[in-house]
């Protein structure tokens, strides 16, 4: 389940990065492209709003690291529950299986194996 919340994450990090390879650095305009000449109060306006545009995608690359950083963590936990799980049933002699069909149960502190409905 955490896997597949951190893979829908991941990929709304992509689809939503149309800057992600390029580092947000737009391509220069050909010399005979066609220019807009802006007065001095739109060229404030347009430099702020270029401005923001650059904070927002840097932190939008920061909330990409981070959520790769989240997902590394997830898979460490994810690792280190499952080792639990096997060597607690170990002790108790049952046969785990799969280690994502156990729930904690932390008024009764134990492990309860969830119930699947077809």
């Amino acid at each position: 389940m955490y896997r597949e919340v951190l893979r829908g994450l991941l990929i709304a990090c992509i689809l939503l990065s149309p800057w992600s390879g390029t580092g947000a650095q737009p391509a220069r305009p050909a010399a005979e492209a066609p220019e807009i000449k802006l007065d001095e109060q739109t060229t404030l306006k347009a430099t702020a709003l270029e401005a923001r545009m650059a904070a927002v995608v840097a932190n939008f690359a920061l909330l990409q690291r981070q959520a790769q950083d989240m997902q590394q963590e997830l898979k460490q936990i994810l690792e280190d529950r499952k080792k639990l799980i096997e060597d607690a049933a170990k002790k108790n002699r049952i046969d785990v299986g799969d280690p994502n069909e156990w729930m904690f149960e932390n008024k009764g502190q134990r492990y309860v194996k969830i119930k699947r409905t077809p």
